[in-house]
């Protein structure tokens, strides 16, 4: 089971050393922060660079189902976390279930690299493979992909790295 908790953009490490530290044994298996791999363009040269996948959002994974919802309404009400919200939700079993497929059960995101033919994307390679459908925006110069997703009862486009390697468009006859 995972559940979302959002903390102000920036102060997610500070976050999750204050839950692993103040958290009982036992009670989680995980407090992450996804990370993504992106393109990024600077001294002529196009670089992989780690980002946020979603700036301002931890992820605790465990297995006891609402274990770590009560521990942490309990620890709130005593203790307050630095730039956290006191609100930690359970994330949807769909939307889970896409984050372990987006991991491949680590904490980061790789690069994906498709191709656009007759203006559809087919994902070639990379963590987005099969994922097409999600993908809603695309910005082929900074090599980027938006993704949709509900997270924290909310429907946010997340950014994501995704370079096109290829786009062509079929020729229909008589028009040239």
């Amino acid at each position: 089971m995972w559940y979302v908790l959002q903390t102000e953009p920036g102060l997610e490490e500070t976050v999750k050393r204050e839950i692993q530290s103040r958290a009982r044994g036992g009670s989680f298996d995980d407090c992450r922060i996804l990370y993504c791999v992106r393109k990024k363009r600077y001294l002529g040269a196009w670089h992989e660079e780690r980002a946020r996948f979603l700036p301002g959002y931890l992820f605790v994974v465990t297995k006891i189902q609402g274990l770590i919802f009560n521990e942490w309404n309990a620890m709130l009400e005593t203790e307050e976390i630095f730039g956290c919200s006191r609100v930690i939700c359970p994330v949807l079993c769909e939307e889970e279930e896409f984050l372990m497929k987006l991991t491949g059960g680590r904490n980061e995101i790789g690069m994906s690299y498709g191709v656009i033919r007759d203006g559809v994307l087919k994902v070639i390679q990379g963590e987005l493979t099969g994922m097409e459908p999600r993908v809603k925006k695309i910005d082929r110069h900074k090599r980027k992909g938006y993704i949709s997703m509900r997270i924290h009862g909310e429907e946010k486009l997340a950014e994501l790295g995704l370079e096109i390697t290829e786009k062509t468009n079929k020729i229909v006859e008589g028009t040239r």
